[in-house]
């Protein structure tokens, strides 16, 4: 038996509890009803009978049941990123309005990439929040595709972001703080030793890059488009600042960045920079605004990293 999509959406608002859903994401990253219950805080009993009103509000299994455990049917794992999303909504919730019956005047969400929190919001915020301490501020770290989606869905008040090319619309940018590529390396490279290294030895090196889809893997193709050959690429890709300095230090790794991404770990000394042989532009880093009047609470904290920014410069 097949039901509309219209039905299905108000048998769940009319009948479907929050528990239901818990249960559900509980039990799927934890592999049984025991132990999904457990971490719900609920008996097993409960749990089971919470998760056959699920399936029975949505008509199909939701996870395959045997020996082992239990694993997610495909109607589970299409709805397992869904249900995840929905409880960190009510998560959000809880929190804004338990700020906001404190002291917290406000909350602002801001959504910012690596490159922006490595190279700004680690000193720009704790600075903010001593300030400005009856402000919430929540910050996620995420690539600017995500940002994008999330400003459509209206779950972001500020992203620290570069240019995204096509502005959402209502949104501005205001570019805060240049930033250029690097190449960096552990301390004891050979390569080290700040002397311009011809293209062809970069070459013969195994370089640690990031996702295809980021600036700064198209500046190390744009890099070596005229070598006579490719570098071989490390096996892991990541944009994690610790990763990236840990995969530096235990191996003769070269790596290309984003300068603002790693200038906390050059400035300490556990990376060494290289003299780039060729000029690779990268976008500055900036804020996405509505262009809408902000409320108070967004409007201190644009106006602080605008005049953070200018000091940082």
């Amino acid at each position: 038996m097949t039901v509309n999509a219209t039905a299905l959406r108000n048998r769940l608002i009319s009948r479907a509890r929050l528990r239901n859903i818990l249960v559900f994401v509980k039990t799927a990253e934890l592999g049984t009803t025991r132990l999904g219950a457990e971490s719900a805080g609920m008996t097993q009993p409960s749990a089971s009978q919470s998760l056959a009103e699920l399936e029975a509000l949505l008509q199909t299994p939701l996870f395959f049941r045997h020996s082992r455990g239990m694993s997610l049917t495909p109607a589970g794992q299409a709805l397992l990123p869904l249900a995840r999303r929905l409880l960190d909504v009510v998560d959000e919730g809880a929190h804004r309005v338990a700020a906001l019956q404190g002291s917290a005047s406000g909350v602002v969400r801001i959504a910012a990439i690596a490159a922006a929190v490595q190279g700004f919001l680690m000193e720009a915020l704790p600075r903010f929040s001593r300030d400005h301490s009856e402000i919430v501020l929540h910050l996620e770290e995420m690539e600017g595709k995500r940002q994008i989606a999330l400003i459509a869905d209206g779950e972001i008040d500020i992203c620290l972001c570069r240019h995204p090319g096509t502005l959402p619309e209502g949104w501005g940018f205001e570019p805060l703080l240049s930033d250029r590529f690097t190449i960096v390396c552990h301390p004891r490279h050979p390569l080290s030793s700040g002397v311009l290294v011809p293209l062809e030895q970069l070459a013969a090196e195994t370089w640690l890059t990031v996702p295809v889809s980021m600036a700064a893997r198209h500046a190390l193709d744009r890099l070596f488009e005229s070598a006579p050959s490719f570098p071989m690429l490390h096996s892991v890709v990541t944009t994690i600042p610790s990763l990236i300095t840990e995969m530096l230090r235990s191996e003769r790794l070269l790596a290309l960045m984003p300068r603002r991404l790693v200038q906390r770990e050059v400035a300490s000394g556990q990376l060494a920079e290289l003299p780039l042989p060729m000029d690779l532009p990268l976008l500055d880093i900036g804020m996405l605004l509505p262009q809408s009047e902000l409320d108070r609470p967004l409007q201190k904290l644009a106006a602080f990293l605008h005049g953070f920014a200018a000091g940082a410069r």
